[in-house]
């Protein structure tokens, strides 16, 4: 029986996030300058905030927290901005944070501690989705199961090409029986050894109707894994599958998908959307022999997450009207909150064969 380990070098080719359902609370997080003037996001825990406090402001902030008062969250909100310096103090990691996000905190905080309207909406606008990090470390990591989930996808269409039933594909691929295929394919989770988080703007636009106004955008925000961040991980890879044919299938998946994006034909306004450095860097790229691509977390789109040939993708069309269903998304989310206004894709990752364990 052929079973070998193959040592894989990852690198993000654009942000990614890989979502925890925990978010960073506005309660426990100040955004502010650094000691070089870029904004950071400082994570803190209020038992430590507390406890530094004088006793003066201890007995305001026990007060506050008492107050069972609709506006206590946002007094509560306005204490800790109003002491930043000490929350940066007691803080137990710090994350980059895009200018236009720290820019929005700052208009929208002043808001709150003036006690001006829309105090609710800053609350819920400033939870930030946490990506995926090591507990430990508090470095980010790429779950094996979202490595193999992506890896899945790829082969399910290059089978279902092979097979032409789709159903004889779910059997091979998704039950858990002793026959499913990728139980022969083991993938370790993806650790970090260059790497760097940030929070940005996550903006969605039509691929090919042009935006009214960037207002009119939805901009949520979350941390993601900085392009160009690096990773090692290992795949376990037994009979009968076949390693080569598994990552070609990943190219035949992925790579129209990431080409698609720099088409005006195709994805008119995801073009002109994107960063200028980004399509010049990628607009022609290629894979090397060794390497094959996927797209992994959050905003990865549904073409990229579903079967070409069986996909079926469910379109809204507003309150109280029936959905359509399409081949194709008919939006794409990238990450904003740039001085410079550029959008970027989500989730592309590049995957490096570096050795062989036989």
């Amino acid at each position: 029986m052929s079973d070998k380990t193959y040592k894989l070098k990852l690198t993000a080719l654009s942000p990614i996030h890989i979502g925890t359902g925990e978010d960073f609370e506005p309660t426990n997080y100040v955004i502010d300058n650094n000691d070089k003037g870029k904004p950071r996001l400082y994570e803190f825990d209020e038992g430590a905030f507390y406890r530094a406090l004088s006793d003066e402001k201890k007995r305001e902030f026990t007060k506050i927290v008492s107050d069972i008062s609709a506006n206590a969250r946002f007094k509560l909100y306005g204490f800790i901005y109003e002491n930043t310096a000490i929350a940066k103090r007691v803080a137990f990691r710090n994350i980059e944070v895009l200018s236009k996000v720290a820019e929005e905190y700052k208009n929208k905080i002043g808001r709150v501690v003036q006690r001006e309207g829309g105090g609710r909406n800053v609350f819920n606008d400033f939870r930030i989705a946490k990506t995926y990090t090591s507990p430990n470390t508090n470095k980010p990591i790429i779950p094996g199961s979202s490595l193999k989930g992506s890896i899945s996808t790829a082969y399910q269409e290059a089978l279902y090409k092979q097979m032409g039933d789709y159903g004889e594909v779910e059997r091979l691929m998704l039950r858990p029986t002793p026959e499913n295929l990728f139980k022969n394919f083991l993938i370790a989770d993806a650790n970090a050894t260059k790497q760097g988080t940030f929070v940005g703007h996550t903006i969605n636009i039509k691929r090919n109707k042009e935006p009214k106004t960037d207002n009119n955008s939805l901009k949520p925000k979350l941390q993601a894994i900085s392009a160009t961040s690096e990773f090692e991980t290992t795949i376990n890879c037994k009979d009968p599958l076949n390693f080569e044919a598994i990552t070609k299938s990943c190219n035949d998946h992925y790579l129209p998908l990431f080409r698609s994006q720099f088409d005006f034909r195709t994805d008119e306004f995801t073009r002109k959307a994107l960063d200028e450095n980004f399509i010049q860097k990628y607009e022609k790229w290629n894979p090397e022999q060794n390497q094959f691509l996927l797209k992994v977390g959050k905003h990865s789109g549904a073409r990229a997450v579903t079967v070409d040939g069986v996909r079926n993708i469910k379109i809204m069309t507003g309150r109280g009207r029936p959905p359509r269903y399409e081949k194709e998304e008919t939006t794409v989310w990238l990450r904003g909150g740039g001085s410079n206004g550029t959008l970027v894709p989500f989730g592309w990752l590049l995957c490096e064969v570096v050795g062989v364990d036989k």
